[in-house]
């Protein structure tokens, strides 16, 4: 059944066991404003929420990705950093959503992401990025210092001294740099972001579900853990994988050597 949110500033819809959630302000450049953090936050939401759904994928529509955050609201909240921070609250919530939900997530990268239009293209699994988009961090650019997760993301992705770089001289990286310096997974034929992230997003969707989703707990757990106590996480999730649904099925399939069927359940 095909679900859609009523949402004025992001598109969400899913048919099937994918969702497709879009920032869909492309008049402002999808700058990160009040209502889009909102938006996001409640299309995240669901996406995490239902059960139904196996995959997300992660876009926008227009030219452009992202210009990062709406400066001109900014600029009208004058000396007051409170209405900044319940943006960056709702904005942060939604990543920590899209980063941690039990499934997995193709960000599609339609065009230039600024800004906080970078963190917002480091959620996924899996970053296809248009050959012709570009990477701009900007923040220090506007006096400002960067947020979404920048400084936690980027040092894990590309290392402290690329990081440096691309905060304080605010370097532009081109779609092939961008998968040269580990932003993104490779680039796809001009136009064809979202197309090809549904795609991806499609085939994930008839997967096992539940080894995505403690692949995805370990690898962001690692940073955090020594060899061991990763280890011995990985016991417990392969475990639990190899007595569920799917790890039964995908162990039959093979010895069998027939194609799979899983079904998503433990």
């Amino acid at each position: 059944m095909e679900i859609r949110l009523e949402l004025s500033h992001v598109d969400y819809q899913c048919d099937g066991s994918v969702a497709v959630v879009c920032l869909n302000h492309p008049e402002s450049g999808n700058t990160l404003s009040r209502q889009m953090a909102l938006d996001l936050f409640a299309a995240a939401k669901q996406a995490q929420e239902d059960d139904e759904i196996r995959a997300v994928v992660f876009s926008a529509h227009g030219p452009m990705f992202s210009f990062g955050g709406d400066l001109k609201e900014f600029k009208a909240f004058g000396n007051d950093p409170e209405k900044l921070v319940t943006i960056a609250d709702e904005w942060h919530k939604a990543q920590h959503m899209l980063l941690t939900m039990p499934k997995p997530v193709v960000v599609g990268v339609n065009g230039m992401a600024a800004g906080g239009g970078v963190p917002m293209t480091l959620v996924g699994d899996i970053v296809l990025v248009d050959e012709t988009a570009r990477y701009r961090l900007a923040y220090t650019a506007a006096g400002l210092s960067p947020d979404g997760g920048s400084t936690w993301l980027l040092p894990r992705l590309i290392g402290l001294r690329r990081t440096q770089e691309l905060i304080f001289e605010n370097r532009e990286l081109s779609a092939a740099e961008a998968v040269e310096w580990g932003l993104a997974t490779r680039t796809v034929p001009e136009g064809t972001a979202l197309e090809s992230a549904i795609a991806l997003a499609t085939k994930f969707a008839k997967g096992p579900t539940q080894a995505f989703a403690s692949s995805r707990r370990m690898l962001h757990a690692s940073f955090n853990n020594d060899f061991f106590t990763q280890t011995d996480i990985e016991t417990r999730e392969i475990g639990a994988n190899m007595t569920g649904a799917d790890g039964q099925e995908g162990l039959d399939a093979f010895i069998n050597k027939r194609p799979p069927a899983f079904t998503g359940r433990q």
